[in-house]
């Protein structure tokens, strides 16, 4: 899937009705954010992302697109972290995103020793 492709499923995915969408500046900024989070975490244990690999492998994409969602839904209005109203509280985290990745993509081991 192109990065113009992301984008498009990530603005039919967020479309609610309201005629509010976020930019596409915005929206790509964070899909580079989870690319860059899941290309780290999945080849964290054998020293860093290969020189070669340079996009989201085929079958992580959606679980990029799934984290800007996570990401952005959870997002509080201008930043909140906090918001309490009418006895409900609820807690923003930018880590709702990278916690969706940590639990979606497998990481990368070696095992035994490199010749």
């Amino acid at each position: 899937m192109t990065d113009a492709e992301k984008l498009i499923t990530l603005k039919v995915l967020l479309e609610d009705g309201s005629g509010y969408m976020p930019t596409d500046e915005t929206l790509n900024t964070y899909l580079t954010m989870a690319a860059n989070e899941i290309l780290s975490w999945r080849y964290q244990l054998v020293g860093g992302i290969p020189s070669g690999v340079v996009d989201v492998p085929l079958d992580y994409e959606n679980v990029q697109i799934f984290a800007v969602l996570q990401g952005w839904t959870h997002a509080g209005a201008e930043g909140e972290l906090h918001h309490h109203e009418n006895g409900v509280i609820r807690v923003f985290q930018y880590t709702d995103m990278i916690d969706y990745i940590h639990k979606n993509v497998l990481q990368i081991a070696r095992v035994g020793s490199v010749v």
